[in-house]
């Protein structure tokens, strides 16, 4: 086998490399190539398994989650808290329709009232 520097300090001819039975640069270049492929391939099948692994964790922390809002909303509101909820939020919705209805003067004046109200206690 001939060493990768020649006597006159040239690196050796692929051909007198082939004759000797070593391969020539092409091919040693080839399975570099095809080595670090396969290495890349290794890391692509980790790195989906990683990402698998963490999909389905997300999706285990989002139904606790979900699991966790939805018994505090029973607890907070008891047997029907999305009903419950739904008429809270539509009575403010009438409120706010019947005071923007309202003269403004009469708002004021009622305003005005509960204040001197709260100022005299």
């Amino acid at each position: 086998m001939q060493s990768s520097i020649n006597r006159h300090g040239l690196p050796p001819d692929p051909d007198e490399l082939i004759a000797e039975g070593e391969p020539p640069f092409a091919d040693a270049a080839r399975d570099n190539a095809d080595e670090s492929l396969t290495a890349l391939r290794h890391e692509v099948r980790l790195l989906r398994a990683r990402i698998g692994m963490l999909r389905e964790d997300a999706e285990a922390a989002l139904k606790a989650k979900a699991t966790s809002i939805d018994a505090n909303a029973h607890v907070q509101l008891g047997d029907y808290p999305w009903a419950k909820l739904a008429l809270a939020t539509g009575a403010a919705f009438v409120a706010a329709r019947i005071i923007r209805s309202l003269p403004l003067g009469v708002v004021l004046a009622g305003l005005a009232g509960h204040i001197s109200d709260a100022r005299r206690r």
